[in-house]
């Protein structure tokens, strides 16, 4: 697998774009900003062929309005976009397409899968989106107040690899932990909250996980210097696995 880290930062991060990483060809979160990132990393929009969805927050969704008029106007719809996200991921996308391109046509998206050649696959806790090439399995985290919100598990080549972003700790995060070999996580602030994992209780999962290398995204501009047992990406940073 191939990993390029687009974002790595919170929404008030003012060194890195908001979190996102691609996965081969799937994109994990879109939120504000990722598609201009996208293109200015030369990645561009035609490479992503799945867009995997963890909660409908600005800095996590938001810029699927820029990812699907772009793929129009750049006439890359000949290939289908599948949005794998929490239920109602569907409905959230049509209000959005409204909100911000309706031009006053209240049915403008209502056949938004013909207009832009799309699928959407809503999973909930536990449910599993299959294909030839590798499998997504969604797990509810805990995001304060915020639901739905899901983590994801991907298995591909041999490989399991956890995206948690945005989650404090829970049961289904744990779970990721003991099964993954790779785990993507929020690590926002320095201490831990309801609705965040924070640094200090991070950097402590390996000794329990022996199993699982740890990568620290979503994080806001604090001091990283000394920790050896977590890795750090910027935005752009590419890593095989």
């Amino acid at each position: 697998m191939k990993i390029t880290f687009v974002g790595t930062g919170t929404m008030g991060c003012i060194t890195r774009c908001n979190t996102s990483v691609l996965i081969d060809n799937i994109l994990f979160d879109i939120g504000m900003g990722t598609v201009k990132q996208l293109e200015r990393l030369k990645i561009y929009t035609k490479k992503v062929e799945y867009l995997v969805i963890t909660h409908f927050h600005a800095d996590h969704f938001l810029d699927i309005p820029n990812l699907l008029i772009g793929r129009g106007i750049r006439k890359e719809t000949e290939n289908k976009l599948v949005i794998v996200g929490p239920k109602g991921v569907r409905e959230k996308t049509v209000k959005l397409m409204q909100f911000t391109h309706s031009d006053g046509n209240s049915q403008k998206y209502d056949r938004i899968e013909e207009k832009y050649n799309l699928e959407f696959v809503e999973l909930e806790n536990k449910e599993e989106y299959i294909t030839e090439d590798f499998k997504i399995q969604a797990l509810e985290l805990q995001h304060g107040a915020c639901k739905p919100v899901n983590g994801y598990i991907l298995e591909k080549d041999g490989i399991k690899l956890a995206y948690a972003c945005d989650t404090g700790f829970c049961e289904n995060y744990y779970k990721m932990c003991e099964e993954c070999d790779y785990m993507l996580s929020d690590v926002t602030g320095l201490k831990s909250t309801d609705t965040h994992i924070g640094l200090e209780e991070y950097k402590e999962l390996y000794k329990k996980y022996e199993n699982c290398k740890f990568y620290a995204i979503h994080r806001a501009d604090y001091d990283i210097k000394g920790i050896s047992n977590i890795k750090f990406p910027m935005d752009g940073e590419i890593e095989e696995i």
